[in-house]
């Protein structure tokens, strides 16, 4: 029993630690494009949210959230 609750507690964790950060994977398939349409040779990790954001009227639907999404607080993550 109690190997059962560590475990659902180890997941939730995990899923809630996931919920709040952006992954590198889903900025570069949401933003790849925007990103290179407007902020190539910018560098990258805030560098390159902030180019993101500074262009967010020019940019993709999906990108937008993502960059919503940063700027509401979520840090971008590698996993």
């Amino acid at each position: 029993m109690v190997k059962k609750l560590v475990l659902a507690a180890v997941a939730l964790l995990a899923i809630t630690t996931g919920a709040l950060a952006v992954s590198v994977g889903e900025l570069v398939k949401n933003c790849g494009d925007d990103s290179k349409a407007y902020c190539e040779g910018v560098g990258y990790g805030d560098a390159m949210t902030e180019c993101l954001a500074q262009h967010r009227a020019e940019l993709q639907p999906q990108c937008k959230l993502i960059v919503d999404r940063i700027e509401g607080g979520e840090k971008v993550s590698l996993f």
